[in-house]
This record gives C-alpha cells, structure tokens and sequence, in this order.
C-alpha cells in the first residue's frame, strides 16, 4: 500500500519516525517551480485602522463604515491587480450559504433546524434557511416567527456572501462559485471546473472542494477569508486539519509560469501554526502537535474510542450515559489491566446535542494499546441496555467526533 500526501496525518508521519512505514520524500515541485509567497494579515489590525469586519449584514451583505468588509485591504488590492495582469485568483471560505444563521434584532429570537440543536443557514438565492447537518430547510420570511418583527437579520458569512461581495470590488470580473449548492447538479462539477481550466473563469470562490486536485497554470493569486474557522473546532486535530487545508489551498498558486502568491486573513496571527503555514514546514508543524499530543495522551500515543449514545428522549439518554460512564468506571477499577491501559473522559453532551431528532451523548476511552481498548469497548456494548429506540455506537480510532 501507498501513502501519499504533502501533509500526512500525524499518526502516518510518527509510524515512518518509528521504522513502521517507509517514508519517500519529493523535495521539489514540478520543474523545480518556487512555493507560493504566504502572507498572513491580521483582520485586528484592519478594525483598528477603521474597518469593521463583515460578521452581521442584514442590509443585504454591504460592508458597514469604512470597513474592510470580507476582504482586508492587502486581499482587495491583491485581486485588482492580479486581474489586471490577467491571471486568475481562488478564494477559499469552508462555509458555504450567505449568513450562519437569521437572528430577529428586536427579541434575539435565532432560527434553528426543527430536528438538530443548530442554528438553520441562510441562502440568499433561494430565500431558504437550510440545516446543513439534516438538510431540512424552510423559507426565509421577512417577519420573526416568535415577535411578528420584520426585524431578521443575517448574522455572519459564507461563501454565497463571499461571491457577492466580489461581484462588488470587481465589476469587470468573471466571477463564479463552486461549493454544494452550485455542483448539486449532474455534471455541473465537471463543466464548472473546464470553464477554470479554459481561463473563463477570473476568480473562483469555494469551499473545501477548491482546494487539491486541480492544476490550472493561470492561478497565481489564492485568498482564504478567514483561517479560524476549522482552528477554533473541538477537536484535537483541529490544528493538524487547518495546516494540511491551507497548504493544499496554497498549493493552488504558482503551478503555472507565473509564481504564486496567498494571503491568510485571521484574528490569531500569532497563532503557533502560522508560522509553519508561512513557511511549508510540515515538519516544523509535526514537532509541535506531537509534544501537544504527547502531553494529553491523544494519537499517536494512544488508541481512541468514541462512544456515542443516541435516543428521542433527551432525559432517558442523559441517564443512560451517566448509566454507562459509571458502570465502565467500575470495570475498570476492578480489572488491574484496565486500571493501567485506559483512561475514561465523560460522559458529556456531544458537541451537536440533537442531531436528526435523537439526542446525543459521548464518552471517549484512550487505551495505550490496541487489544485493551478493544476488550474494554466490548465490556460498554455488554452493559448497554438495549431497546427498540436507544442505541450505542462505538467507534474505533474515530476521524470525527462532532
């Protein structure tokens, strides 16, 4: 088996430190091009110098003040003058749809999904708010629902936002997105990208879809709007993820000719990853989540397994995980083995409480080693009671536990 990845998970590059995989290195890109020039700019210094950052437009996207709006002003001037030159730029947003969410501005009231504990997504084109976790939508009306107000207002951004916005700064420009909403179709995906391969596109705004596979020469220009999106995540590896998707979105510039240039919009530049992003040090990057991953015994130096309890009744699954989280804790104080080699966190509320109607909660068990966790993780499907509604999932080494 073959591994291959300019930014490998932490686990893989720990097996090849350890001898378990061979690691073959490339040194260099495609006829021994440069790696693009990273910039970092700080959205807090842009609101000190004026701006007000575009987190709240009920007035139909139109960035307030004097503001930098979505793009700071290094990315505007940026895009004007690499469409000028007549290349193309990516803009990189991992959140698609116009608002996060409708909140009415008189009573506070948020629209939230019938069926999940998160607030719907606004699109603008359709006039729907959407659950992107269900997919239940509804129409977007004028008025709140709780105070009859025509007093909603969209409350942050996506990438439906991002291409209007555009279309603003850059009139002249052949502008186009491609996230979900817009590659829902058959083929749509496909025709979308020859019309960027073919030059007819000058900016192309998208999602995490935008960011590997594709190699178009003209691309000397990639903005991503706002880096702390997947960095604040609850997750372990939510700084591991941030790096290895901004050094895939920056590997889109500069594979032409032309050398290629990124800038990273955050309010955390002092942040310890940027610095490897800067540089394409994965390797800078490895050494520190390792010692991070080291301190709090997370992978590589354990094993994880993910315990989810779900039901339609919120009390009865709280009981249930409280049921079950005690009773492991008694296995384990009684087992030597188990004493030694596993450790219990929970139970808690998952992070997205209600999801599709069923109620959520988690324990998450870290064992030195793959045979005790194992063992231990049957003892929790022993000891679950099972009904017709209720259910125990268990995950083994889990890539996502949201």
């Amino acid at each position: 088996m073959i591994l291959g990845s300019a930014t490998p998970s932490i686990e893989s590059f720990e097996n090849c430190r350890q001898g378990r995989y061979r690691l073959l290195e490339l040194s260099q890109r495609v006829e021994q091009r440069a790696l693009p020039v990273v910039e970092v700019v700080d959205l807090r210094e842009e609101l000190l110098a004026g701006g007000q950052a575009t987190n709240d437009q009920g007035d139909g996207a139109r960035p307030k003040g004097s503001g930098f709006g979505l793009f700071s002003s290094r990315l505007r001037e940026a895009l004007r003058e690499n469409l000028a030159r007549g290349y193309q730029s990516l803009v990189f947003l991992n959140r698609r749809g116009f608002a996060n969410f409708l909140q009415c501005r008189l009573c506070g009231f948020v629209l939230r999904c019938a069926h999940c504990s998160v607030s719907m997504t606004f699109h603008l084109g359709q006039r729907m708010v959407t659950c992107h976790h269900c997919g239940f939508g509804a129409p977007a009306g004028d008025r709140c629902p709780q105070c009859g107000n025509s007093t909603l207002s969209g409350i942050g951004f996506g990438t439906e936002q991002v291409e209007q916005e555009l279309q603003r700064l850059l009139p002249e420009a052949r502008i186009a997105r491609m996230d979900r909403d817009t590659t829902s179709q058959r083929g749509s995906q496909e025709r979308l990208i020859r019309r960027w391969e073919r030059g007819e596109i000058d900016v192309l705004v998208g999602t995490q879809m935008i960011t590997k596979g594709h190699d178009v020469g003209g691309v000397t220009l990639v903005g991503a709007i706002l880096a702390d999106l997947s960095l604040n995540l609850p997750d372990f590896r939510a700084v591991e993820r941030t790096f290895q998707l901004l050094s895939q979105v920056a590997g889109r510039a500069g594979r032409g000719k032309e050398p290629g240039r990124v800038i990273i919009q955050t309010y955390a530049p002092d942040h310890y990853a940027f610095p490897h992003i800067i540089s394409h040090d994965y390797k800078g990057l490895f050494a520190s989540e390792i010692e991070f991953r080291r301190a709090l015994n997370y992978p590589p130096f354990s094993r994880l397994a993910h315990l989810r309890i779900e039901g339609p009744r919120p009390k009865e699954i709280e009981a249930k995980a409280k049921m079950l989280g005690e009773e492991l804790r008694n296995k384990r104080q009684g087992n030597g083995l188990f004493r030694e080699k596993i450790e219990i966190l929970g139970p808690a509320r998952a992070p997205i409480m209600r999801l599709r109607g069923r109620y959520r909660w988690q324990i998450l068990l870290k064992g030195k080693s793959g045979a005790p966790l194992l063992e231990f993780a049957g003892q929790a499907r022993a000891i679950f009671p099972v009904s017709r509604t209720d259910r125990l999932y268990i995950d083994v080494d889990p890539y996502n536990m949201l």
